[in-house]
């Protein structure tokens, strides 16, 4: 995946309310999800984003107003320029790569069994990378998810401060998701 250098530590802003954006744009980060976009807001929102040499990620689930078919993948790709996407849907996913997205897939670790699952779908997936959340949780797993993964993993959720984050960096995940202002 060349769009994103994952020798490094990546923090990636989450943009829950679009003021916050341009503090992201002012960062050193290379991708910012922007996760309350909706089709009225998708395209000046992604101009902004690469006007500042950055990418754009959105996920799927909280994309509003927007048909998540493989038409819709192809809009976001083509009209709207998006560069990746997150989901927990392996098919949306699917389709998303078929059209040149890059793809990360979402795995919510709330029990033994979801990781499990999240276990098997790691080791066969053909995505981009994948999200782990919550952070603690991802940290306590982390040492089975690598023994298997072989894509970028990162950790999201519940993440407020620089020890938490570093603790992330030092356990070995690629990087982060996180909506705090201060850490990115």
């Amino acid at each position: 995946m060349s769009w994103i250098d994952f020798s490094e530590f990546q923090v990636i802003p989450s943009i829950r309310k679009l003021n916050d954006l341009e503090i992201a744009l002012k960062s050193d980060v290379q991708v910012i999800l922007l996760t309350e976009a909706h089709i009225a807001n998708l395209l000046d929102l992604v101009k902004l984003v690469h006007a500042k040499d950055k990418k754009a990620l959105i996920n799927l689930e909280l994309l509003g107003g927007f048909g998540k078919d493989h038409v819709g993948m192809k809009l976001l790709k083509n009209y709207y320029h998006v560069d990746g996407v997150m989901s927990t849907d392996s098919s949306k996913l699917g389709m998303a790569k078929q059209c040149g997205l890059v793809t990360f897939q979402r795995f919510f670790l709330h029990d033994s069994r979801s990781f499990e699952t999240t276990l098997k779908i790691i080791e066969s997936s053909r995505v981009d990378g994948a999200e782990l959340l919550p952070a603690v949780m991802a940290l306590d797993c982390y040492s089975k998810l690598i023994s298997i993964a072989k894509i970028p993993l990162l950790a999201g959720g519940f993440i407020r401060d620089r020890e938490m984050m570093e603790k992330i960096k030092i356990c070995g995940f690629k990087g982060l998701t996180v909506s705090e202002k201060s850490l990115w």
